[in-house]
């Protein structure tokens, strides 16, 4: 930036510039080889702080550098030399102490034949752009913080996590850049505001330690939102403890009361305060400046948010209480809204509990239905099918009684068989018949089995080696039909003791299993009483006979009737055993 002048007298150089810059809206001044200031227009006057034109004229550039700070005289003989000087956006105080914004730019002054003769500088007044350039980056920012913060509180529901998203935002350096921030809430009775959580270090060597750190992961708001669980040395922790237990009344004289009651966030000094309660919270909470902000929505009063600089020491601009309070106010959308969605989520797990209870309900009556229609087909089953077998068998003994049997004696013994075969199939259905008409309630289970083992100890042949029982101590309590289940008890014993007492040792015995009562049958032997355990459950429970195949239908059925189950359990190493499982009473059975 260099200007050509036509050579002539001083004064006919100063007209010239006056007609040419003076209707200019900058200040323009000129200043010779020395810095001495040769002319200046009015503007350039009340920019540097002049009463008018004569009274510069003839200061010094190291005299406008006292009050504008350009840096001009240091910048003399560069420009001299023929390159430009150029300064934006200087903030400045003149010499009657008015702020301002100005631009600077000066160049080299020349003579008509080239020689530089001085330096000539314009001086531009860019305050009212540069304030509202300020607002607008200041707006940017605050909807920028808001929107991250938004973002992350949209990702959970939780209340804990909302009101650790909102002081990570306030005091994230990405943020709001707070110090420390502390968040309380009022009470279930709206009487007292109690202290839930801080974030921030609690101490300078904490401070130094986790900003240091924190300085070289260059992470943006957004990332350090999203890791907002993350604790920093126990720092959140330690800090909470500060208001943790801490009841604040609401109707007592303080400042957070104060704050609460009247709605708006503002700034409070050690320095302004009286009273002893007042000057107790900043006390207690080692600070003497804090920032407040209601937490309010649709006029109801939620709680209320602290925010310091303490660690620092940084002054608390106006503006940071501005943005303390929209924080304020999106915190209280985000409490709304997390305490809605946990009395949607309580009615929901209302109505899944109602629904359970209603689908458990339904269940038991198909199941009764179920048992009872099973229990009346059974015994007409069993009484159509007896007497055609009492007579058969009647007969075919008659005629074994004669002695003419003419070679049919092993025909007559086979029917014979049968009939008494088909006749305890009979006993087992008619049994369970009888067993159907038996009301449900609490049974103990090692009562049952006992009482099936007893049993099926009469039933076995004498020369059989008895199953030992071992009962589990302490009560085993369930709910259903015990003479269902003790019959069950009983076939699923006779199925396996019966065919297996003269190969191996058996052992039945009670324990609890998690939430259920067991009943296990086990054997033990040497190889050849493994290998036929292993053939005998084979066939019971995969390839089971027509009788056996009846037993298991009518004792499964009726365990899966008390939502229980049977299996064989075992491994390549150990013996194979049968298993029985029903739940646990505890107290919760309809009757």
């Amino acid at each position: 930036m260099e200007a050509q002048l036509i050579s002539a007298p001083e004064n006919s150089m100063i007209a010239l510039i006056q007609s040419n810059f003076d209707i200019l809206p900058v200040g323009f001044f000129i200043a010779d080889e020395k810095g001495i200031i040769r002319y200046l227009d009015s503007e350039a006057a009340r920019l540097i702080g002049y009463d008018g034109i004569d009274d510069a004229v003839g200061n010094t550039l190291f005299d406008i550098d006292i009050n504008l700070g350009c840096g001009l005289s240091d910048e003399l003989a560069t420009i001299l030399s023929g390159r430009v000087f150029r300064l934006d956006e200087h903030r400045c105080t003149n010499r009657r102490g008015h702020f301002a914004v100005i631009n600077v730019q000066c160049g080299p002054f020349r003579q008509n034949d080239g020689a530089v003769a001085g330096i000539f500088g314009l001086l531009q007044d860019v305050t009212d752009s540069w304030k509202k350039k300020s607002e607008l980056e200041e707006a940017i920012f605050e909807l920028s913080v808001m929107s991250q913060v938004s973002e992350a509180l949209s990702s959970t529901a939780d209340l804990d996590d909302v009101l650790k998203i909102i002081l990570t935002g306030v005091t994230a350096s990405q943020g709001l850049g707070f110090n420390r921030a502390y968040l309380f809430l009022v009470d279930v009775d709206g009487r007292n505001l109690e202290g839930k959580i801080a974030v921030g270090p609690s101490s300078p060597e904490e401070a130094g330690h986790i900003w240091s750190r924190l300085a070289g992961q260059h992470r943006t708001l957004r990332e350090i939102l999203q890791d907002y669980k993350e604790s920093e040395d126990n720092s959140s922790f330690s800090l909470s403890r500060l208001v943790e237990d801490w009841s604040i009344p609401l109707d007592s004289s303080n400042i957070f009361s104060d704050v609460i009651r009247v709605g708006q966030g503002t700034l409070i000094f050690r320095d302004d305060l009286t009273g002893d309660e007042s000057t107790g919270v900043l006390t207690r909470l080692n600070t003497d400046c804090l920032a407040l902000a209601p937490i309010i929505s649709k006029g109801k009063k939620l709680g209320l948010i602290a925010a310091d600089n303490q660690i620092t020491g940084k002054e608390i601009a106006p503006s940071m209480v501005d943005h303390l309070q929209t924080f304020a106010n999106q915190t209280a959308v985000a409490i709304e809204r997390s305490r809605l969605y946990d009395s949607q989520l309580e009615r929901a797990r209302e109505l899944e509990l109602i629904n359970q209870q209603l689908a458990d309900s339904r269940d038991q009556m198909i199941r009764v239905e179920k048992m009872s229609v099973i229990g009346e087909l059974t015994s007409s089953i069993a009484h159509e099918l007896r007497n055609p077998l009492t007579v058969i068998g009647g007969f075919g003994n008659l005629i074994l009684s004669t002695g003419q049997l003419e070679g049919s004696a092993e025909y007559l013994n086979i029917i014979l068989s049968e009939v008494k075969r088909a006749e305890s199939v009979l006993h087992q259905v008619l049994d369970f018949s009888r067993a159907s008409r038996t009301k449900t309630r609490r049974v103990e289970f090692n009562s049952l089995v006992k009482a099936a083992h007893e049993i099926l100890l009469v039933k076995l042949n004498r020369a059989q080696e008895s199953p030992v029982l071992h009962l589990a101590e302490g009560e085993l309590p369930i709910w259903g039909n015990p003479d269902q289940l003790r019959h069950a008890l009983l076939q699923f014993m006779l199925m396996t003791v019966e065919e297996l007492t003269g190969e191996c040792s058996i052992d039945i015995s009670t324990s609890i299993n998690g939430k259920n009562v067991r009943m296990v049958i086990a054997f033990s032997g040497e190889d050849k009483a493994r290998a036929r355990v292993v053939k005998t459950l084979r066939q019971v429970f995969g390839n089971p006979s027509g009788t056996q195949k009846l037993s298991i239908l009518v004792a499964g059925e009726t365990l899966k009737y008390h939502v229980g189950n049977y299996g064989v359990e075992g491994s390549q190493e150990n013996m194979p055993c049968l298993y029985i499982e029903l739940p646990e009473y505890r107290g919760h059975t309809d009757e």
